[in-house]
Order: C-alpha cells, then sequence, then structure tokens
C-alpha cells in the first residue's frame, strides 16, 4: 500500500460546462407566498439559489478552493482496491498524537479547512504547541477525490478501511478518531471494532473518539420525562427532515438520473440541508445562511462534488448503510474513551447522556450553542477548541 501525493487538478472545461449549464437553467414559476412567510419551509428557496447560481457562474472559481486545500499535503493510497484520497498535516510539538477526522453527506473534506491548522498548530491560536495533533483528514469512499467503489458499501467497510489506513499505511500504533454526520458512525465504529483492546494486534487501533452527531446508536430506552421527550422531538424531526434519507438509501439510482446533468439541482438539494440543519444567526427574525457562511464556502463545499462527478457515489454510502445496518449490539459496549461535543444540531442532536452511558464510555461531555451539524465548517474556533479540550484530557 503505497502512499503517493496527490494534486487537485484544474479543469477548465468541466467548470465551463458546469457554469454553462447553470446559466442556461430553465427556472420554474416561483411561489408567490406573503410577506410573513419563509420560502424554506417549503425546501430551497429559489430566490436565494438565483442569487447563490449567479455567484458561481460569475465569480467563483474552482482554482480558488484548490489554493485553500493545498496549503496542505494531499496524498492518495489504494486500499482494498480503491484509491482513498487524504490530508495529513503533522503537528506541532515533538510527539503530537495523531486525530483522523471524518466528513459526512453533504459535506466534504473542505468543512475542515478551516480546523485542520488550528488543531495541528494551536501555538498560532493562543494555545500550546505541544498539544498539537497529526491531522489525517480522508475522502469517503466514492466521495470528492477518493475512488468510487463499484456497488454501494458502507460505514463498516470504510471502519476497516480506516484502521488500515491509520495503522498499517501510516504507522499509527494508536490514533484518536473523531466525527460528524457519517463521520460519527465511522467514527463510532473505528471505537467498537477497531479500539486497542480489540483484535489479533491488541495496544494498536483506535485509542478514544469523538463525536459530535449521535450517529451508531445502542440499547439505550427512555425512560425519564426528559428522555421520553427528546425521543418524541427527535422521531417528529425524522418524519420532517428524512424523505431524503428514505430516497438515498431505497433507491438512490433513481435520484442519480435526475441530478446527473443538474447542478442546480444537485445545488438546491445540498444547499437545503445547509440551510436546514446548521445552526444560523437571525436576520430580520428568520435563520439567515449567509450570517454562517460565505458563499466561497458553499461553493467550494457543492463544488467539490461537481468537479469530481461524485454525487452519485457519494448517496450510494447510504444504501450502504441499508445494507450493512450498522450498530452497537445488545451487551456491547464502547469501552475506548469517548467524548461528546454536544452542538445544536437541529436534524440527529444527542439524546440526555444517561440514554448513551450504557453503550459508550463516556469521559468527556460538553455543550455548546454558536453551531450546528456542520459545526468544523460553522464555527471552527469553537470545534476546534472542543476538539482540542477532549484530546488534552487523554
Amino acid at each position: 500500500m503505497s502512499v503517493k501525493p496527490f494534486t487537485i487538478a484544474p479543469d477548465a472545461a468541466r467548470e465551463k460546462l458546469i457554469k454553462q449549464r447553470m446559466a442556461d437553467y430553465q427556472w420554474p414559476v416561483d411561489m408567490q407566498l406573503g410577506a410573513d412567510e419563509n420560502p424554506w419551509v417549503y425546501g430551497m428557496d429559489q430566490q436565494f439559489l438565483q442569487e447563490f447560481c449567479r455567484y458561481v457562474v460569475a465569480d467563483y472559481q474552482w482554482q480558488s478552493t484548490i489554493d485553500e486545500l493545498h496549503r496542505f499535503s494531499h496524498f492518495t493510497v489504494e486500499i482494498d482496491g480503491l484509491n482513498i484520497h487524504f490530508i495529513r498535516e503533522d503537528g506541532s510539538g515533538d510527539n503530537p498524537q495523531a486525530l483522523l477526522m471524518t466528513h459526512g453527506w453533504p459535506g466534504s473534506v473542505y468543512e475542515f479547512n478551516e480546523v485542520i491548522d488550528r488543531l495541528a498548530h494551536p501555538e498560532n491560536y493562543g494555545g500550546k504547541a505541544e498539544d498539537g495533533l497529526t491531522v489525517i483528514c480522508p475522502s469517503l469512499p466514492g466521495y470528492g477525490f477518493s475512488d468510487a467503489p463499484p456497488r454501494p458499501l458502507g460505514q463498516v467497510t470504510t471502519a476497516a478501511m480506516w484502521n488500515k489506513l491509520m495503522v498499517e499505511v501510516l504507522g499509527f500504533d494508536t490514533y484518536i478518531a473523531q466525527g460528524g454526520d457519517w463521520g460519527s458512525v465511522v467514527t463510532g465504529l473505528l471505537g467498537l471494532h477497531h479500539g486497542v483492546e480489540k483484535g489479533p494486534d491488541i495496544g494498536k487501533g483506535c485509542k478514544a473518539i469523538h463525536m459530535n452527531m449521535y450517529g451508531l446508536r445502542g440499547e439505550g430506552v427512555p425512560e425519564t420525562e426528559e428522555e421520553q421527550k427528546w425521543a418524541a422531538d427527535s422521531q417528529a424531526v425524522m418524519e420532517a427532515e428524512s424523505a431524503y434519507l428514505q430516497l438515498q438509501m431505497t433507491k438512490p439510482q433513481t435520484l442519480i438520473y435526475a441530478m446527473n446533468e443538474s447542478p442546480v439541482g444537485v445545488a438546491a438539494w445540498i444547499l437545503e440541508k445547509f440551510y436546514s440543519w446548521s445552526d444560523l444567526p437571525l436576520s430580520d427574525g428568520r435563520p439567515d445562511l449567509l450570517k454562517r457562511y460565505s458563499m466561497h464556502a458553499l461553493a467550494s463545499n457543492l463544488m467539490i462534488y461537481l468537479m469530481t462527478d461524485s454525487f452519485m457515489s457519494a448517496i450510494w454510502f447510504y444504501r450502504g448503510f441499508a445494507e450493512e445496518l450498522p450498530h452497537i449490539p445488545p451487551g456491547e459496549k464502547i469501552t475506548v474513551p469517548v467524548g461528546v461535543g454536544k452542538f445544536n444540531d437541529t436534524y440527529l442532536g444527542f439524546p440526555p447522556r444517561r440514554l448513551m452511558e450504557s453503550s459508550f464510555n463516556i469521559v468527556h461531555w460538553a455543550e455548546f450553542d454558536d453551531a450546528g451539524h456542520f459545526a468544523a465548517m460553522e464555527n471552527p474556533a469553537l470545534f476546534a477548541d472542543a476538539v482540542l479540550d477532549f484530546t488534552t484530557a487523554l
């Protein structure tokens, strides 16, 4: 398994095609809503989407995103027949711990663009060099710069690949894993199946995990009034928000044909989730996406999907979940130290702590208000501090 340097390539012809398709898009008739109605309640706000597409066509440059990401070193390595892309930034200090960070959908490694340096070199931000971490950020199989698998694979398979990446390829005896969204499921599985006390090489593998979403589930049953309210609220949110989930888990190919030649459709599909799941500041009494993200940041994350033609293979990861059904079996527990960063995630927020403790060895629990589902991208300083608080406590 030979590691090779990787350079993100410009592709002027593809960028021009994407922008032209956006420019040529035939917009539907916009809804006529009252002045007090929020168009996002119905899904993607057409006026915002038109403004976003105008920005991409007229102002956005793929090369600017390449330049941002190339502040760090990029590599690929073949694992189990797939070329896997990852970013590596060696940490400050004499003996930095290794931190494996996994993104989710509809995110990408770009989510970590503003936190990698903060975690690797905290002395640049008022912290201590000896707390620096060697940060490894892979692109999930089928996402961005990693190869698409020949058929859907899921989080169990990915966790095994990530453990090979860290231990066999990069030579870390132990590492800490961190993740949100799908990354939280993969991270949980690393703690469950690839912890330092598991497998043939006792003492090697994942030594601790930190999650900023409640992904991998165990056998906890709501009992208290607080827990039952959380369960009821979570069910209501799933009923309102999970139509995309059901479609991507069951019939992903049908969606793909609608999106394949429509960068506007992909933008709507992805941006609506950033609006719905983020902790957005208010503007004139309504959540405002641009109070949390720049147009450039939103476009950069989107264009990783479009420039690599990976929308299809990325949503296969949902079908992989349906086939692998990762969970913590009854009677089992993640025994490595577990840290929870409970941000204001309006989609898949954490339950009360007691409900998790039968399945997770929680040693660190911290709650934050000023970020949501995409915490690393929403508030990089707060997110980095949350992770460093956990890793330094270890």
